[in-house]
């Protein structure tokens, strides 16, 4: 039996929602994995869905399996024949089962992206393509792109020479792995949705089975993700989508976070629940956070709030170079330790790895020992 009462009363509106189309948006420290996995089991538990008829898409393996291992603890169900995964990995099971339908061998092979780069230059090599006119990872970039809009060389109109050649080498490209019998990560998910486009049994076997599709980190979603989603939807299927404006990061490699206000204007239709009480952070970050994410005017809005009280005041320090942060740095590790604060409950996070070397020269110059984390 599921236990509502473990809920705050916006996570159990979203869990027990019977609206078709629901946006949850869910706050950092909100508790959006427990809200979609106690969505899951309240949908076998009510008989509204059967495990078999739910598909839920998460955007990495790990969280995938953290959300089978919490189902399974909620409900005595076998969770494996269950369709929850990656996009990469769902789009990979259909495939595999519609293999002749899209027009691939039965074993194919996936190219990770260094698989795909080697593949790009022998192309370029075969062609005699000058690679300083035309760099291989520049026209990776330049397939990928395309394949994440949903669009195959035909598709695309060039404006000058320089993209016509990218076109034909886009074109090139694909034979060679048609040929080889190999698709790279966005072949898998834009040949699974023109499997669902362009054989309709096909796509209404999959609507009639998955009357219940749930979306993890909805505003990391590409063009061609959601379009993917939709075609699966159909009319009549349900879409819950779980995600956080205010997160999206992941433009440059072609998320696009206005996915969610479309969602939000053509099928949600105002029906959006915001989870706002964190249980991660106190208040000093949180209205820290939330001062500073009110400047951004294109979202769709919440404020975070907690219990927890107010924690610690946030310091902010400005330094010229990246000596002196890290001698700085240095000097509160060292007041910390003095105090008596154990040096494992000390963590400095740093936004890239190269930041990581003066850091590490001041620590290791101070006789401090430390560990480096990827």
């Amino acid at each position: 039996m599921i236990n509502l009462e473990e809920l705050n009363p916006e996570q159990r509106t979203a869990v027990t929602t019977d609206e078709r189309y629901v946006l949850v948006l869910a706050g950092a420290g909100s508790g959006k994995t427990k809200v979609l996995t106690t969505r899951m089991a309240w949908l076998i538990e009510q008989g509204i869905a059967s495990p078999g008829g739910i598909l839920a898409v998460t955007f990495t393996n790990k969280a995938a399996k953290e959300m089978l291992s919490r189902l399974s603890l909620q409900l005595p169900i076998n969770t494996r024949a269950m369709w929850v995964g990656t996009f990469h990995g769902l789009c990979n099971r259909m495939l595999r089962s519609h293999y002749h339908d899209a027009r691939l061998p039965q074993s194919f092979q996936i190219m990770d992206m260094q698989d795909q780069l080697s593949s790009i230059k022998r192309v370029l090599k075969l062609f005699n393509i000058d690679t300083e006119k035309y760099p291989p990872k520049e026209i990776q970039s330049f397939i990928n792109n395309a394949k994440e809009k949903g669009a195959r060389p035909s598709d695309l109109a060039p404006v000058d020479p320089m993209e016509a050649q990218s076109i034909e080498l886009y074109h090139l490209y694909q034979q060679q792995c048609d040929k080889e019998g190999v698709v790279d990560f966005p072949e898998l998910l834009l040949r699974c949705y023109e499997l669902l486009r362009d054989h309709p049994a096909i796509r209404e076997h999959y609507q009639r089975r998955f009357k219940h599709i749930l979306i993890d980190e909805f505003q990391d979603t590409n063009n061609l993700q959601y379009k993917w989603l939709r075609i699966l939807a159909g009319e009549q299927n349900c879409i819950f989508a779980v995600g956080d404006d205010d997160q999206s990061i992941y433009s440059f490699r072609g998320a696009n976070v206005g996915n969610m206000e479309e969602f939000a204007r053509q099928y949600a239709q105002g029906n959006i629940i915001r989870l706002e009480q964190n249980y991660r952070s106190y208040n000093h970050i949180l209205h820290s956070a939330n001062a500073l994410i009110a400047e951004n005017k294109d979202r769709l809005g919440k404020n975070l709030w907690t219990d927890r009280g107010h924690g610690e005041p946030l310091r902010v320090n400005e330094l010229s170079t990246d000596r002196e942060e890290a001698q700085w740095i240095l000097e509160e590790a060292k007041s910390l330790i003095n105090e008596g604060v154990d040096r494992k409950e000390i963590a400095v996070l740093y936004r890239s790895n190269a930041q990581s070397r003066a850091i590490e020269h001041a620590f290791f110059s101070a006789g401090i020992p430390y560990r480096v984390y990827g």
